[in-house]
């Protein structure tokens, strides 16, 4: 009897072993994934995530359901610079909009004409007219269309707040109307187009 109880624990012995060996073969079969769903967790909490634009107010520059890529460190690393688009957190949810000006700067935009005749809007900072390429003609002359207290009147931005504005000026709503942007609420910026796959890549 005595060996055949020696027998029958050393048996669960064995089995208890190799139960802890199949186990511990299947956390190594698994290791990967989890390192690989931890650094995925870590980038996106703290480096980079998908962000997808809705509505019409960064056109023709973005388009509506575009999925870009939103850099979180470009706040950090170098700063946020004029014409950089961002992603702003609001209580009513996220919005992507260009940056036109920076902290302590005087901002207009004055009403001049343009080869065309038309009376467009044209930007100064600090009294010097900035260049705005990426803006169609018809932005440009829709940039005052409701007379904003910005156009023919300076204001100056308060210190860590930003001054933003939609590429398509007709059907934005910015700071022409909800005033500057505090640093805080500023996610990161964006500027590479992840899908749809035809609109792959840099925009400016």
């Amino acid at each position: 009897m005595k060996k055949k109880e020696i027998d029958m624990e050393s048996s669960k012995e064995v089995s208890t072993v190799e139960t802890k060996k199949a186990q511990w073969d299947l956390f190594l079969g698994y290791m990967p994934y989890i390192i690989i769903i931890f650094f995925v967790v870590i980038i996106r909490i703290f480096i980079a995530t998908p962000v997808r634009v809705n509505g019409s107010s960064m056109s023709p520059t973005l388009k509506n359901n575009d999925t870009m890529l939103l850099y979180k460190l470009t706040k950090k690393m170098r700063g946020i610079r004029r014409f950089d688009i961002v992603v702003i957190q609001t209580d009513s949810g996220k919005l992507i909009k260009r940056v036109i000006g920076l902290p302590g700067e005087k901002i207009s935009y004055r009403i001049e004409k343009d080869d065309e005749g038309n009376n467009i809007g044209v930007l100064y900072i600090n009294d010097k007219k900035i260049e705005e390429p990426f803006l169609s003609e018809e932005a440009k002359v829709n940039t005052c269309h409701d007379n904003w207290d910005i156009c023919n009147s300076e204001i100056t931005i308060p210190n860590n707040e930003y001054f933003v504005m939609g590429d398509n000026r007709i059907n934005s709503k910015d700071s022409r109307m909800i005033n500057s942007i505090d640093n805080k609420d500023i996610l990161g910026t964006t500027e590479i187009v992840l899908f749809p796959f035809n609109r792959t890549g840099k925009v400016k």
